[in-house]
């Protein structure tokens, strides 16, 4: 278990101190907001908005945001004025990326056969994210749930399309093989950052661990009260812990 982030705030604040300037990279989902049973439900409080965006506002910090949501659900749902947003775990850009059509299509058609396939199955929910599927099952029992993770395997042996599955809190998420995940797309962000930059990195869930791993000279924190493995430097509990951290930054940095 890494230590609490708040407890080691010393250690932090040299190195914040020693930084010319600082990028802060966040999750959505788990972290600056709690989970919920369906993802429509989910909104930023506005306090943590407002203080995103002052901190958006410092020349000597930029504030980041990464998701597996779609990049437009992500900005509507989070709505920090001056934030990047990066969606579909940092594939989905600002300014756009091209996408091959056939590849929507392909997701289309997968997600057309596990309505069809899943149907019946309470408490399971396919999110349809364009050239990605989520399969939430948080309100399933854990008899469902196997069932449809052993329905998913199995469409998935006969799907034509190269694809990449990435476990989390209660979901399963199908994604094109050519979307690398957190890992690829934050390390692509700190090559853009000015030199004597300082990282700071905060996720809850299974897809913020490849970001863990590839800042090895970052700010680390893992988000959560469990005890699952996790390669971050620094813990906080929950999205109200956060919050406290930001307002805490907020109220240090130069």
């Amino acid at each position: 278990m890494p230590p609490h982030l708040f407890a080691r705030w010393g250690d932090f604040r040299d190195r914040m101190a020693a930084a010319k300037h600082l990028a802060l990279v966040l999750d959505f989902d788990g972290t600056l907001v709690p989970i919920r049973r369906r993802p429509t439900q989910a909104r930023l409080a506005g306090g943590t908005r407002r203080v995103l965006e002052r901190l958006a506002r410092r020349p000597r910090l930029t504030v980041f945001l990464v998701s597996g949501r779609m990049l437009a659900d992500l900005r509507c749902r989070a709505g920090v004025s001056g934030a990047g947003f990066g969606g579909l775990h940092g594939w989905e850009k600002e300014g756009g990326n091209r996408k091959p059509a056939e590849l929507r299509r392909a997701f289309r058609a997968l997600k057309r056969l596990l309505d069809t396939r899943l149907a019946g199955l309470r408490g399971i929910e396919i999110e349809d994210k364009g050239w990605a599927l989520t399969v939430h099952y948080r309100g399933a029992s854990r008899d469902t749930a196997s069932r449809m993770q052993a329905i998913l395997g199995e469409t998935l042996d006969s799907f034509h399309e190269p694809v990449r599955v990435l476990e989390g809190k209660k979901v399963w998420e199908v994604l094109p093989r050519e979307n690398r995940g957190k890992g690829s797309a934050v390390r692509s962000l700190v090559r853009r950052m000015p030199p004597g930059t300082l990282t700071v990195y905060l996720g809850d869930d299974t897809s913020d661990e490849a970001a863990f791993a590839a800042l090895r000279s970052a700010v680390t924190v893992c988000v959560g009260a469990g005890s699952e493995p996790t390669r971050a430097h620094y813990r906080l509990r929950g999205p109200a812990e956060v919050r406290r951290f930001l307002e805490r930054l907020d109220g240090e940095i130069a």
